[in-house]
């Protein structure tokens, strides 16, 4: 009975006061709008399963693919880990042998139907202003089972040779249009230059435009089937699209994987296997593991912010309510006059937040699926993907909803509590009594509160593993703590007025005699504070440890001609982490250059001082041997070599390996390459006599002292040893002839005897790697083991650092070389997060003043009697706006003070759990369990605070508070006669 009072007692009031009502709704409504818009959105842009499958096998029941004349180990959606260079080695391994068809090798089932779909290869297509290296792939776009691989937007399918398809950004990059005609060059190599390097011109008919929906921003052509000359030693298309009657079922698959082949089955991706049916998974656990605490990691920070943001809201509406609750004090005071209780004032303020925080729920959910609806394009902008159809969920919607009611009743459970112990005679007469004493008892509730939360958020960082619930429950605990000491430290600011001028002095007096308005709205201000802190910290501390961890393989200010496999390696570096294994069907060419032309090119448009030749090991042909420097037992990094466990899973696994300095060049690769005293100038952008003379005298250079084998006790001088590493099969493997009289010339008789020469440490950070370089031999040791060497790379020493113009020409230089060809200008770390960290200092200044304005409204609101006071004993007209703006400036140097530190708990527990988390990821990698590597290696989490955020927020943000509150405040009183 009473809550049904209640509720049409607060709608009646809220129909009453429909401005109030409409900015505490809209203050409920905004984080359930955002919930419902953000939840809509991810139901739209994730595809379900048919939406995926008509994306990847059109209208096929497979997309099957051959890998290796050996068995293979393949995940569910069809994916092979492979290691960066396998596809080269596979490619030149397959020189000359033909790859069959999944249907001529017998390992699909009778009547089954197959479409090739060869791999991508390189065009130069001639542009407006030069011209563009695009890739380019034969597709029968005719063909019913390409249905849904791409989206046609114009014109029709090529139906002969020489017609083309163009995708809507390779249309618009080339300004060309259906029906005209493009100048392409096929860099493929199956044709030869003429004099001048420039490769035949071939008119191709742009035919239509047809798009990849899973990336709409790829700059693509498709061609009709042959339309592309075949490159020498072809293999053959290694991808099919496959018809197979009943479907392809997970045991087929395994039998395709023992063949060499793997497939992505229709069948298999609606029924997916257990994990203990997958080899790969089961055999390798430790990566299992990693990959599932990295998906809890990431859990864990989703939650914690969603819960930090309810709080925000929460804090932040309290004032609100209690603005409302102070405005109608007379009217409660009527009502306790009539005989009701306590119990009954708080319902009606409750259901106050009920009534508001249903509308706003409600409202929030409808205006949260319009915003995700009209935000749709500008996803698919970002995402560059078709999203799927349009879809909401219901159930979810529902619970924002009722989220948004929730947070209406906590929001108002504070000013319920306030209000229902006024007195009756003080609320009908409008008289104030301040607050008297020290709130120690809630003071202490909130150091228990503080510090039961503190320790559950211990627990979850330092336990092995990711403990979402302790997490996300500590951090939570822990700012409602600060909470509750909130009214304490008011109290006890209240203590420093004497040091303040005049009006100082009152405004801080009177905050802390009212704290029952001041903690609201500096809780306020401390959430608002605290979760852009909390932003802002994660934000620089990604950026910290991205600029610690970034190595390049050039100087900055050096650039860098790569060609061949270099220049594929470079392009693919940023994806290399979900690489999937295509085949040798997509391999590139490593056609020559010319160095001399390509050096004068070069320099005539950058600021060169030198430039080298740098070469490696030729991964295009057929080699199953690398050269490598042998370390001694005690230099080996314990990540690697045959009891190692290989780079700790997730994105800190670089960290954890760099505090063993025997780690380093083993994590950063390099080749062992032949070179000399210009060589080595090149790579170091500096003259180093002593290991020049090395080099001169048939010695070698290590870049890494761990490199070193052994000082010559004869000579007292120091020697390294290089080895040849064989990949050789086993006696007993199955595989083609053809490919095993290949391993012949390399793999029989007992493996090439180690050499030790001369050595000489050449200077270089942190012992990595210089321009993918570990050490350099000289040329007569490489030709002894039987390694060829091509021309990969031309670096270039600059000057100074090259402008943005000098680049452009420079790649336009490099284009007209008439080969493939990357260049590279290092311009160091380009990352940072500045116009984020403006934008979060801009948010929390909105709140902060929001929140200030608020609370300086209340303030002069409460305490217009003592205006009128003042004004009565003489006081000037601006001591009324000094007096507000003094308020506004204590309440947001309290809020912002509180907020800075309390925002920082939460930032730092999120990131030594996300570090502690990989590190438990390592050890069960490695088999050593949660305290295996302990004593090797420690998770790096690079805390960085950003201090000139957190300064602007607690000196420029209180000061705006304080101008902003003086300035839209009266300087006049009115003097109104005093009721009672």
């Amino acid at each position: 009975m009473i809550w049904k009072v209640a509720v049409r007692i607060a709608r009646r009031e809220a129909l009453r006061h429909k401005g109030r009502s409409a900015l505490v709704a809209a203050m409920l409504a905004l984080p359930v709008a955002g919930a419902a818009a953000a939840d809509t959105l991810y139901h739209t842009v994730k595809l379900t399963t048919a939406e995926q499958l008509q994306r990847d096998l059109g209208q096929a029941d497979a997309l099957v693919g051959f890998v290796a004349p050996a068995p293979v180990q393949q995940l569910p959606d069809g994916s092979v880990p492979a290691p960066p260079q396998a596809a080269a080695m596979l490619g030149g391994a397959l020189q000359g042998v033909q790859v069959a068809s999944p249907v001529e090798a017998g390992v699909l089932p009778p009547g089954t139907r197959v479409v090739p779909m060869p791999g991508k290869q390189q065009l130069r297509v001639k542009s407006p202003h030069g011209s563009y290296t695009v890739q380019v792939a034969e597709r029968d776009l005719g063909d019913p089972l390409l249905s849904g691989l791409y989206e046609r937007i114009a014109g029709r399918a090529p139906h002969a040779k020489d017609e083309v398809t163009l995708s809507t950004s390779m249309l618009d990059a080339l300004d060309k249009h259906v029906g005209d005609q493009i100048s392409a060059e096929y860099l493929n190599g199956a044709e030869q230059t003429d004099r001048y390097g420039h490769l035949p011109d071939h008119g191709l008919t742009i035919v239509g435009e047809y798009d990849d929906p899973s990336h709409l921003d790829a700059d693509e052509i498709l061609a009709f089937p042959g339309t592309l000359p075949e490159p020498p030693d072809y293999p053959g298309p290694t991808h099919w699209l496959a018809r197979i009657p009943g479907g392809l079922s997970w045991a087929q698959v395994l039998q395709l994987n023992r063949s060499g082949y793997s497939a992505e089955s229709r069948q298999v991706a609606e029924n997916p296997p257990p994990d203990s049916q997958v080899p790969l998974l089961r055999d390798h656990r430790g990566a299992a593991a990693g990959s599932s605490r990295l998906t809890e990691a990431l859990v864990a920070v989703g939650a914690v912010g969603v819960v930090m943001a309810l709080l925000e809201v929460v804090l932040l509406a309290g004032p609100a309510f209690a603005v409302g609750a102070r405005k109608r004090r007379r009217d409660f005071g009527l009502m306790s006059a009539a005989g009701a209780d306590q119990r009954m004032v708080r319902a009606v303020v409750l259901a106050d937040g009920a009534v508001l925080g249903a509308v706003g729920g409600v409202a929030g959910a409808l205006l949260g699926v319009l915003l995700g609806r009209l935000a749709l394009p500008e996803a698919v902008t970002l995402t560059h993907r078709e999203p799927g159809a349009f879809r909401i969920a219901p159930g979810e919607l529902a619970l924002a909803a009722v989220l948004g009611v929730a947070t209406g009743l906590v929001a108002a459970l504070v000013p319920a509590i306030i209000t229902g112990r006024q007195h009756v005679l003080q609320a009908l007469t409008g008289g104030r009594r301040g607050a008297r004493g020290v709130p120690w008892k809630l003071a202490a509730l909130g150091t228990v509160v503080l510090l039961a939360g503190a320790g559950a958020t211990g627990y979850a960082v330092y336990r092995p593993g990711i403990h979402t619930v302790p997490l996300v429950a500590g951090i939570a605990v822990s700012e409602l703590g600060v909470v509750a000491l909130t009214p304490l430290l008011v109290a006890l600011a209240g203590k420093l007025g004497r040091a303040l001028p005049l009006t100082g002095r009152m405004a801080l007096r009177d905050s802390a005699r009212n704290r029952g308005r001041t903690a609201p709205a500096v809780a306020a201000i401390l959430a608002a504070v605290a979760g852009s802190t909390a932003v802002a910290t994660l934000l620089a501390t990604d950026d910290a440890r991205g600029r610690a961890q970034y190595h390049s393989t050039l100087r900055p200010g050096q650039a860098a001609l790569m060609f061949g496999w270099a220049a594929v390696n470079e392009s693919a570096a940023g994806s290399r982490p979900g690489l999937q294994f295509s085949g040798p069907d997509g391999a590139p060419n490593a056609t020559a250059v010319d160095a001399p032309k390509a050096i004068a090119a070069i320099s005539a448009t950058l600021p060169v001082r030198s430039a080298a030749l740098i070469q490696s090991q030729d991964y295009t042909g057929f080699v199953p041997v690398s050269v490598v420097v042998k370390r001694k037992p005690g230099n080996d990094c314990p990540f690697f070599g045959p009891n190692g466990g290989g780079v700790p899973a997730g994105p800190d696994g670089e960290s954890m390996i760099q505090s063993d300095p025997r780690c380093v060049a083993a994590f950063s690769g390099g080749q062992v390459v032949p070179g000399d005293a210009a060589t080595l100038r090149a790579l170091t952008g500096k003259t180093d006599p002593a290991a020049e003379k090395v080099l001169a005298e048939g010695g070698m250079v290590v870049f890494n002292r761990y490199d070193l084998a052994t000082d010559d006790p004869a000579t007292g001088r120091a020697t390294a040893t290089v080895a040849v590493q064989r990949m050789c099969p086993s006696d007993g493997q199955d595989m083609p002839e053809e490919l095993r009289k290949q391993f012949g010339p390399y793999c029989s008789g007992p493996p090439p005897a180690d050499t030790t020469l001369p050595a000489a440490v050449a200077a270089a950070r942190d012992g990595r790697a210089v321009s993918n370089v570990r050490a350099l031999i000289p040329q007569a040791v490489a030709d002894k083991y039987g390694v060829k060497y091509v021309p990969t790379m031309i670096l270039f020493d600059t000057t100074r650092m090259p402008t943005r113009a000098e680049e452009e020409r420079a790649n336009a230089a490099a284009e007209a070389l008439g080969t493939t060809a990357l260049l590279k200008v290092e311009r160091g770390y380009q990352g940072g997060s500045d116009t984020t960290m403006l934008a979060l200092a801009a948010v929390a200044a909105f709140v902060t003043l929001g929140a200030a304005a608020i609370a300086t409204g209340l303030a002069i609101t409460d305490g217009e009697a003592d205006l009128e006071t003042l004004a009565a004993v003489g006081a000037r007209p601006r001591v009324r706006r000094a007096l507000a703006g003094s308020q506004a400036t204590i309440t947001a140097v309290l809020g912002t003070v509180l907020g800075s530190a309390t925002g920082l708990v939460p930032a730092v527990a999120i990131i030594e759990a996300r570090s502690h988390s990989f590190l438990q990821s390592a050890a069960d990698a490695r088999g050593g369990g949660p305290f295996g590597i302990g004593r090797a290696v420690h998770a790096q989490s690079y805390l960085a605070i950003p201090w000139w955020f957190l300064i602007g927020t607690i000196v420029v943000v209180p000061v705006l508070a304080g101008a902003g509150a003086a300035l839209v405040t009266r300087s006049k009183v009115e003097i109104r006669r005093r009721r009672g």
